[in-house]
């Protein structure tokens, strides 16, 4: 199962979605594809607590992926 955690003002958000039904895997996609779009930043999380890494692209085996609002400062 693949999960995409969306951190905003609302707190913590889940879709999760099966790498092997499609149906999910668009629906997790377009999300992800929406928040690129206003700024956010997506990271992928490592197993066992390894550093995860920035990405671009949605990969629907990821396993778990955290959305990250853009940083407002100057």
């Amino acid at each position: 199962m693949g999960e995409l955690r969306l951190m905003d003002r609302r707190g913590d958000t889940r879709v999760m979605w099966d790498p092997y039904r499609q149906d999910e895997v668009a629906a997790a996609r377009k999300q992800f594809d929406e928040l690129k779009k206003k700024g956010y930043l997506a990271y992928s999380v490592k197993k066992k607590g390894e550093a995860g890494e920035q990405i671009r692209e949605f990969d629907p085996h990821a396993g778990k992926i955290i959305m990250a609002p853009p940083m407002a400062g100057g």
